[in-house]
């Protein structure tokens, strides 16, 4: 490889992998562009073993998929231009999810045409058998999907594993069909949810209220926004005890005010608080103090209180400790008063972020962007909530790109936390060496982000 080639190639790297870290805080960044796809085929052909590593590594992030399905697709178009061979095991390899297959047999039919090659249509088929079972096919098989799981088996022609698969895959067509009476023994599973679908809707609320009604629903695999379909969208108390074990931490925080307002038991209620404040939980689940809030927020005062506060401070283990000095600029201005993440205002959502990276950060300097601005001491591992009760209240116009310049100096990084209008003063302020982070939307997503984002620009790769 000649050094100019070796140039461009890092030059790619850094740019297609600066546009994943980047879609890790920003929804709308999701949706593979124009560029990104340039980027995904040029790479497939210069630097494959690189760009092989990078999707393993983005299944591990699930809002990556989209980007992830774009960048194999390009991957394997490249091999086949090149005749390599085990394209077919790296489709099999690198679809994880029941869906995945035919998202990426629409990714494919979109670009390259209804000719599938055949190391295509075999790896997907082999993702096929290895994804379809009925539990797949009753929670993915969706009208909504880029492709059902009938129109993925017409086209790659997988064969089944058994007789149970085989009856899978029948029945998967049978649906297509919109057929949904022939289910033979060997799928219990979506017999006993047509069982469930088959008892009136006036008689279902009273099935909730048997001691087993969580067993039943999860028999049948029926997540809670099934259970609320199959209520015609009115949830009860004993709905949500039925289905609130089996939900994920995440949608728990998200549905403790329907909880409360569906009238969910005392008694289920108080091991959930128990779950909510289980460290072992809260790391599993990854979940960051700006969903916590946004949960506290939504129930004030509440029999949830006490678990969310000590869940506060033990999702501040998700949240990444930058090294060197970080300079966070938060801007509490009038702008920023507006609605923003799950109910919290563009103020709240600002306020956790940036207090959460300062306190779990080697050096920062937090500076509150009111009227005046106004540095904020923040002490390492302190609790968030003190720390937010410092910054004041919302209102005034100080200038985020005024305050850059000022304090800037001397940081290693920048994290600008601001409204929309100001970004792009605030950007052009940022003209010294380090990185800098202009949000504007905040999300979750970002703490995740802001570390992959720095790699990006150093090319120091998490795979």
């Amino acid at each position: 490889m000649t050094t100019r080639t070796a140039t461009s190639v890092a030059t790619f790297r850094k740019e297609i992998f600066l546009l994943v870290a980047r879609a890790l805080g920003d929804a709308d960044a999701r949706t593979p562009t124009g560029r990104y796809v340039a980027l995904a085929t040029r790479l497939a052909r210069s630097d494959e073993a690189w760009l092989t590593r990078m999707v393993g590594w983005m299944g591990r992030h699930p809002g990556l998929r989209g980007l992830r399905l774009a960048t194999l697709a390009e991957l394997a178009q490249a091999r086949l231009e090149a005749g390599a061979t085990g394209t077919r095991q790296l489709l099999d390899q690198c679809l994880h999810r029941a869906d995945e297959p035919g998202e990426l047999l629409a990714y494919w039919l979109h670009w390259y045409g209804r000719a599938l090659p055949q190391p295509v249509k075999r790896g997907i088929a082999d993702a096929a058998v290895r994804l379809y079972d009925e539990r797949a096919l009753a929670t993915y098989d969706s009208p909504g999907a880029p492709l059902r799981f009938a129109d993925v088996l017409a086209l790659t022609h997988p064969v089944p594993q058994g007789a149970a698969q085989a009856d899978v895959f029948r029945h998967a067509v049978a649906r297509r069909r919109g057929d949904l009476n022939d289910l033979p023994a060997s799928l219990p599973l979506l017999r006993a949810r047509r069982a469930l679908y088959w008892i009136p809707a006036s008689r279902r609320p009273a099935l909730l209220e048997r001691p087993h009604a969580g067993r039943t629903l999860a028999g049948a695999a029926m997540t809670w926004a099934t259970v609320q379909r199959w209520l015609l969208g009115t949830m009860t108390g004993p709905a949500w005890a039925a289905v609130a074990p089996s939900m994920p931490y995440q949608d728990r925080l998200a549905h403790l005010a329907d909880f409360d307002r569906d009238g969910m038991p005392d008694e289920t209620a108080h091991q959930l608080a128990e779950d909510l404040a289980s460290p072992a939980w809260v790391l599993r689940s990854g979940v960051t103090p700006l969903e916590v809030l946004a949960a506290l927020r939504s129930v004030p005062g509440s029999r949830w209180s006490l678990s969310l506060g000590l869940a506060m401070d033990l999702s501040l283990a998700n949240v990444p400790a930058l090294p060197g000095r970080t300079l966070v600029l938060i801007d509490r201005g009038d702008l920023m008063a507006g609605p923003a993440y799950g109910g919290l205002t563009r103020a709240d959502g600002a306020a956790i972020l940036g207090a959460a990276l300062a306190v779990r950060a080697s050096r920062a300097q937090v500076v509150v962007l009111g009227t005046p601005a106004t540095t904020v001491p923040v002490r390492p591992g302190e609790p968030l909530t003190d720390v937010i009760d410092r910054f004041g209240d919302v209102g005034g116009t100080t200038s985020p790109a005024q305050a850059i310049r000022d304090h800037a100096a001397g940081h290693d990084r920048v994290v600008v936390l601001t409204h929309p209008d100001q970004a792009a003063e605030a950007a052009e302020a940022v003209t010294g060496p380090g990185q800098e982070h202009v949000i504007t939307d905040v999300t979750s997503g970002w703490f995740t982000a802001i570390p992959h984002i720095e790699m990006a620009r150093t090319g120091d790769w998490p795979f």
